[in-house]
């Protein structure tokens, strides 16, 4: 897979009862585009890229959709200037590009406490 502009990652999920934090990471090899971390215990969901290796700068949301044992889905938009974040088909931040070309995100990986129940990767004509 190669993300390209008008892409959306979209990703059905429930975090368990024990959940502490789960992330999904766009990758480009060793590094991360664009890293979602939605942390419980803090009730707010970070956002960076670790490029060249080393963490950028941390951005917020200010929103926390997120409950343990409830369903969600996450949609992952990519305009050519950011990754726009709904979640249940609201959209809750939007995140600038911090790398220079989306071809050269490969991967996307899913990490710790989140159940999947689906990923789907699909081209949107909208938004």
């Amino acid at each position: 897979m190669k993300l390209r502009y008008s892409m959306s990652v979209i990703l059905k999920g429930k975090p368990p009862s024990d959940a502490s934090k789960f992330e999904i990471n766009f990758k480009c090899g060793d590094e991360i585009a664009f890293h979602f971390n939605p942390r419980f215990a803090e009730s707010q969901i970070v956002c960076n890229s670790f490029m060249s290796s080393r963490w950028g700068q941390e951005e917020h949301c200010s929103t926390f959709p997120f409950e343990k044992e409830e369903a969600f889905q996450i949609e992952i938009y990519s305009d050519n200037e950011s990754f726009h974040v709904y979640i249940d088909e609201v959209k809750i931040m939007q995140y600038k590009h911090r790398v220079e070309d989306l071809k050269t995100i490969t991967k996307v990986q899913v990490a710790n406490d989140v159940n999947i129940s689906s990923l789907m990767i699909t081209k949107k004509t909208f938004y």
